[in-house]
């Protein structure tokens, strides 16, 4: 079975060619090798196999790791956010019934695949954030991910608030102190002038 075939190396038995053995490959970015380990000089099929493992692991280890799509933008994105996509179905039985969404995907560490669809008619602007915070959150429940979507667009609300209220009671402060001195020189101006006379 595929699903027990030992990794970076394979089995060989090619009796036109009189090979039998081990070929070992790898590849990382622009490196690529390959290596042949026969049995007859390595003292048999279990001991070649076990050289080509060795040489596998040692190349493992000296190359970079291998580099994966987990993270990569792929050039079908069009949303600018790995893992998120958008999604326009039509459906024939209906004349001009459309379903436009924002679909949020993700593999688990099972291997499973995970999916989680935010409907542009029900949320409008919002699915796409929507989408978003459940591929980062890694969350396939609609209500949880919306609960958590208001609750941070909550706190976002206040901390602009408390902000703002800062922002003003600082330009009192400060349109207080500039008005002060001028008090001060008018006062003095007025003082001098009664001396005068």
């Amino acid at each position: 079975m595929r699903g027990n075939s030992p990794k970076g190396y394979s089995r060989v038995d090619s009796d036109e060619r009189n090979a039998h053995g081990w070929l070992v490959r790898i590849k990382r970015g622009d490196v690529k090798r390959s290596r042949f380990f026969a049995d007859s000089t390595h003292g048999g099929r279990r001991k070649s196999q076990a050289a080509a493992k060795a040489c596998y692991e040692d190349w493992e280890a000296e190359l970079p790791p291998p580099a994966t799509s987990a993270n990569q933008i792929s050039k079908r994105n069009s949303s600018g956010v790995v893992g998120v996509h958008f999604s326009h179905d039509v459906d024939r039985r209906f004349p001009g019934c459309e379903y436009q969404s924002y679909v949020a995907s993700w593999l688990e560490e099972s291997g499973q695949r995970r999916n989680v669809r935010f409907s542009c008619n029900k949320y409008g602007e919002r699915a796409f954030d929507l989408a978003c915070l459940a591929r980062k959150l890694r969350l396939a429940d609609q209500e949880k991910v919306l609960a958590l979507y208001e609750k941070n667009s909550q706190r976002s609300k206040g901390n602009k608030t408390s902000k703002a209220a800062g922002k003003t009671k600082s330009t009192v402060k400060k349109a207080k102190k500039k008005a002060a001195p001028v008090a001060k020189v008018a006062s003095g101006k007025a003082v001098k002038k009664k001396r005068r006379k």
